[in-house]
């Protein structure tokens, strides 16, 4: 009866483990998607530099660049991070031993944080990106129409 008992608890941590090792893998493909997205984004910004350039718009857009730029580099750290976290979690499960196994949790959890952190602050560049260029096609829109008539 022990026996069983111990390897049911085992099966339960290693389902556990599995879990968050899937979780894991999701937040690392996430980021190389936001990544591509990222790349897309830097690539629209330099597509319309002329008028990002112009005094009304030069100190917003250095901003928002920068902060691109600073959520690309936590992007990037966070991936690194989730990376090793995960081939720990790998190891911790192929392993008969699950010592340390409340560690991972809450390590997991605090990059659980971080993950929705970066996340956030990506939504909001990018929300800022489309938002300034969505203006400025308006803007040439407008001025297309008044040239035609």
């Amino acid at each position: 009866m022990m026996l069983s008992e111990d390897i049911t608890k085992r099966e339960k941590i290693k389902k556990k483990l599995s879990k968050l090792h899937e979780q894991s893998t999701s937040w690392m493909s996430d980021l190389e998607f936001m990544k591509d997205e990222q790349i897309f984004l830097e690539h629209l910004l330099s597509t319309h530099f002329l008028d990002l350039s112009k005094s009304k718009l030069y100190e917003p857009t250095r901003k928002l660049i920068k902060k691109l730029k600073d959520v690309e580099k936590m992007g990037s750290d966070l991936f690194d991070k989730i990376q090793l976290h995960n081939k720990h979690l790998s190891t911790l499960i192929e392993s008969s031993k699950y010592k340390g196994k409340k560690g991972f949790k809450k390590e997991h959890r605090h990059i659980e944080k971080d993950f929705e952190t970066y996340e956030l602050n990506f939504k909001y560049v990018k929300k800022k990106i489309f938002n300034m260029i969505k203006d400025i096609m308006k803007n040439h829109k407008q001025k297309l129409l008044i040239k035609k008539e």
